[in-house]
C-alpha cells in the first residue's frame, strides 16, 4: 500500500509457507514489482501508480525471515533501491506502520459480514473489501505517520518537532 494505491491482494495457498523462494518468486516479482511499475494514475486503486518517483519511495516489510533472508535482501537492493533494509524498521512496532492499520479497518469491516462458509468465500469478502478502501483511507494512514512517529519517541522521551 501507498498513499496513492493498492497492490492486489495476494493470497497463499493452503498448508503452503512463505520461505525465501516462495517470497521473492510469487510475491515480489510476480506481485511488487508489477505494482511499482504502474502508470495509470486515475483508476482503481488497485490499478493505478503507487508511487510519485522510485527515487523517493520506501518499501517497508517486517521482520519476518522471508524478509531479512540475505537472498531476498540482495533481490530488493536489486530492484527496490529503496528499500529498508533488515535492521532499519523498529522491531515490535506494528502500531507505526500503516498496513497494520490497513489490516484493522479490513477486519472491522468483514467483522460486519456473515461469518464465511470455505475459503473461497473468504477470499471474496477480502477482495470486496480491499477493492473498496477509499483513497482517503490511505491518505489518512500515511499522512498519520509522523504523529504516530512522534508520539512512540515522546513516550521514549525523545520529541521531535516536525
Amino acid at each position: 500500500m501507498s498513499r496513492l494505491g493498492l497492490s492486489e491482494l495476494h493470497f497463499i495457498p493452503p498448508k503452503h509457507s512463505v520461505n525465501t523462494d516462495y517470497y521473492i518468486n510469487e510475491i515480489l516479482e510476480k506481485c511488487c514489482l508489477p505494482t511499482f511499475k504502474r502508470r495509470k494514475t486515475s483508476a482503481p486503486l488497485t490499478q493505478r501508480k503507487i508511487c510519485r518517483k522510485m527515487s523517493e519511495t520506501i518499501f517497508m516489510q517486517d521482520g519476518a525471515p522471508a524478509h531479512t533472508a540475505i537472498r531476498t535482501q540482495k533481490w530488493l537492493s536489486e530492484h527496490l533501491p529503496g528499500f529498508w533494509e533488515k535492521g532499519v524498521w523498529p522491531s515490535n512496532s506494528p502500531d507505526l506502520n500503516p498496513i497494520e492499520n490497513l489490516w484493522s479497518i479490513m477486519q472491522a469491516e468483514l467483522d460486519k459480514r456473515k461469518p464465511a462458509t470455505n475459503l473461497t468465500q473468504l477470499g471474496k469478502y477480502l477482495e470486496n473489501i480491499w477493492n473498496g478502501i477509499s483513497p482517503s483511507i490511505l491518505e489518512n494512514l500515511v499522512d498519520g505517520m509522523p504523529s504516530r512517529i512522534n508520539s512512540c519517541i515522546k513516550l521514549n522521551g525523545e520529541y521531535i518537532d516536525k
